[in-house]
Formats: C-alpha cells, structure tokens, sequence
C-alpha cells in the first residue's frame, strides 16, 4: 500500500500534467485535473459558505435579478436555509465514497436559483446551482485540485406536474439536494451516480 508522502507526490505530478483540454464541468467551467487519473477519495469533513454579499430576491416573478432565489423553505433567512441544502446535498453525494485518500472540502457558493411560485405553478424551468470547490488532502492540507468553478443545473417541473410532485414527496428541496449530490459526486470521481442521492419519503 503506498504510503501518505508517495500518494502527496503523485498527486502533485499529476496536478502538474492536467490536459487543458478537459471537458466542460456543468458546461461552463473546466475541472483543473482529470480526477479519473486521481487516487480514489473519501471525504472526512467538508464546510460550505454562503457568503451573505449574494443578493437575495423574494420578488414573485419569471425571473428575479438575484443570486439566490428560493421557496423550498418558509420565508426566513435565505443564507443558512440554502446552506443547509448544500450541505445535505454534499452529504448524499459523498456517503458511497470509500476510496483510499482522505479529502475535505471547500464549498462556497455563487448561486443558488430555484423557482419561483409564479415559475412552479406555470411553465416550470430550471434548478441552477454555481459554487467554487476545492479539495485538499486531510492529513496535509496540500490542494489535490485547485479552486474552480462548477455550474450545475436540472430541469424543474411546473404546472401540473409540479403539484404532482409535490403530492410524491419530491419538492423542490428533495430535487434540489439530488442536484448538488449528483454534482459532487460526478467532480470527485469524474462518474455519474446512476440513481438520486435521496429519495422522497
């Protein structure tokens, strides 16, 4: 088994000989190292930030000028309830990780765009997530892959089919915590998770 100081070094090497080529992560960023030529991690701890200079909309329109807009909570503060939503989105994502590194996370959030009432029960749209990471190793604190930016969207029921998923138990929390657990997953191991995180229930 390869010791700590050896799995650091091929980490590095490998950081150092990432492709500029690399495919689009949520199709607008590029991941700064192919994580499938990565030893396999496991996440020991992560912490997601909310920086409280995101605008914040309550507005009831098709599209609120705003960084976060959310509905899948009562009206409250908006900055911990999307922080909760992160990180139990996080938390699905990451619980079938077993592999040999050690990592922890760094999450900081740009936007979070759910729907609102007036989108929800007409049209429908789209989820939209947008958060910068960083994985470090959690013995050494070295950087495996450096800061960048992940885009990640879905689309999102409205009308009828909105009230029927509802009824199901898959609201917009339940969808939007599959979103960034789908997410996550797919920037650690450069794979898709064949089934949702979480399920309603």
């Amino acid at each position: 088994m390869m010791g700590m100081k050896t799995i650091v070094a091929s980490l590095t090497l490998l950081l150092l000989a990432a492709c500029s080529d690399l495919p689009m992560i949520g199709g607008t960023t590029e991941a700064p190292v192919d994580v499938t030529q990565l030893p396999s991690m496991r996440v020991t701890s992560f912490n997601v930030t909310v920086p409280e200079t995101l605008t914040v909309s309550e507005d009831n329109s098709y599209d609120p000028r705003a960084d976060i807009v959310w509905r899948g909570d009562p009206i409250g503060p908006r900055y911990p309830q999307v922080k909760a939503v992160m990180e139990s989105g996080i938390s699905a994502g990451i619980k079938s990780l077993d592999g040999d590194v050690p990592v922890k996370l760094d999450v900081v959030l740009h936007r979070f765009h759910s729907q609102t009432q007036k989108v929800r029960y007409s049209f429908g749209g789209k989820y939209e997530v947008e958060y910068d990471l960083t994985v470090r190793d959690a013995r050494s604190n070295a950087v495996i892959i450096p800061t960048y930016r992940v885009y990640t969207e879905a689309d999102a029921p409205g009308g009828i089919e909105a009230l029927a998923a509802d009824q199901a138990g898959r609201t917009e929390k339940i969808d939007n915590i599959n979103l960034i657990g789908h997410s996550i997953y797919r920037q650690l191991t450069g794979k898709d998770l064949e089934v949702d995180p979480v399920t309603p229930g």
